[in-house]
């Protein structure tokens, strides 16, 4: 027959093995996520922010070209 502390033990090995499996299965989606980030969206994401810039750029540029 187990005992109060033996049972206590055993749940915490249980809870303990499940908590790794979360934390590690948490882990592995997150590397998955970043990597898919740096391969597939940061690169849509540079070349937007260079349109923006471009774009900014040309504006302030017919602004002066307005200045007296």
């Amino acid at each position: 027959m187990f005992e109060l502390g033996d049972m206590k033990q055993t749940l915490r090995n249980v809870m303990d093995g499940q908590v790794r499996l979360w934390a590690g299965l948490a882990f592995m989606a997150l590397a998955m996520v970043s990597i898919q980030y740096d391969e597939v969206i940061a690169p849509n994401v540079d070349r937007l922010s260079d349109g923006w810039s471009m774009a900014a750029t040309d504006i302030g540029r017919r602004l002066t070209s307005f200045t007296l």
